[in-house]
């Protein structure tokens, strides 16, 4: 049973990734993202068709100090899920603990807690699809030609798979 969970979890984060690449392939921009240690820099080229220097110039400021205004609202909604995943490690350990002490069945408990991480995890997508949201209602109010939404939508990928690998090797370290 805890073998089926691990390799749902692992096939939903696989589809989810190749259908995100296969749906956006057309709408990106070119993008890289760098990872350094807890420090995620994420570097967007901008589309300079028919822009000259200074155009290209000013609309990388106003897309900067878009990402500034959204920022702390980005790091918040990720501060609150890795608080969360800390807690249900918690607790999924001490629930581990109090059963095998009591020799009772833990097969079920990663499963279990999988599904509760899982429930967490949708939660913030939520939260972060509203701040994407609103970062690209901001870009198109602006009339700029930036495809914000795929550079942040690619960091949340980034961090949720570092937070799905911390959950996994966690639970399975108790069982």
């Amino acid at each position: 049973m805890k073998k089926y969970w691990i390799i749902s979890a692992v096939a939903v984060v696989g589809i989810g990734t190749t259908m995100l690449l296969v749906f956006n392939k057309e709408n990106k921009e070119h993008s890289a993202v760098e990872s350094s240690g807890e420090n995620i820099v994420v570097n967007q080229v901008v589309n300079k068709t028919n822009l000259s220097g200074p155009e290209v110039k000013k609309q990388e400021e106003v897309i900067d100090e878009i990402k500034r205004m959204y920022k702390p609202e980005w790091e918040k909604v990720n501060e609150v899920a890795d608080k969360r995943l800390a807690e249900l490690i918690k607790q999924a350990e001490k629930e581990f603990n109090a059963k095998k002490e009591r020799n009772q069945d833990v097969s079920r408990l990663e499963g279990k807690y999988l599904a509760i991480y899982n429930d967490y995890e949708q939660s913030t997508k939520t939260q972060v699809d509203s701040i994407i949201s609103s970062m690209q209602k901001e870009v198109i109010s602006k009339d700029l030609n930036n495809h914000i939404g795929d550079e942040y939508f690619e960091l949340y990928r980034i961090q949720k798979e570092k937070r799905i690998e911390k959950v996994i090797s966690e639970l399975k370290k108790l069982s």
